[in-house]
Parts: C-alpha cells; sequence; structure tokens
C-alpha cells in the first residue's frame, strides 16, 4: 500500500507534467518591447474580437498573417505594410 502524496509532491508533479506538455508542445517564451500606440492597438483588437487574452490575439493574427502569406502575397504585402502618417 502506498502512502497519500503531500500537497508539495503533487503539486510538484503537477509542474512537471506541466512542463512536459510544453516541451512536446515546442512553448517557447517570447518577451518583447511594446509602446503605447502598439498597446493601444492591441487593446482594440481585443475588445473588438472579444478577446480577454493578449497571447491569444497575436497568436490568431500570426497563424492568420501566415495564411494569407501562403494564399495571396499582394494582401499579405498589404497586411505588413506599415500605415502613412497622416
Amino acid at each position: 500500500m502506498t502512502t497519500p502524496k503531500a500537497a508539495a509532491e503533487r503539486k510538484a508533479d503537477q509542474r512537471k507534467r506541466e512542463a512536459e506538455r510544453l516541451a512536446a508542445l515546442g512553448h517557447q517564451v517570447m518577451p518583447f518591447e511594446m509602446y503605447q500606440r502598439t498597446a493601444e492597438a492591441l487593446d482594440r483588437i481585443c475588445a473588438a474580437g472579444g478577446f480577454e487574452q493578449r497571447a491569444e490575439v497575436l497568436t490568431l493574427l500570426i497563424h492568420s498573417a501566415d495564411q494569407i502569406a501562403q494564399r495571396d502575397m499582394s494582401r499579405f504585402n498589404e497586411l505588413i505594410t506599415p500605415p502613412r502618417s497622416t
């Protein structure tokens, strides 16, 4: 008969499983600097789409941009061209 694990052991096991899961998915942390206008634009995109997590929006935008690039480079170039200042 095995003895029940202490809370600290269970938490350590949980952290290990989560680390293994993230490693299997190729998880990466990518810190970057963001300026105020970019942060405001991202917040507007989050609000427009009803998203709570900025990371989710960034992930979706990256995958959508990738799909556009594969289908139509002119649309992709339009997407990534910085807006002109007025």
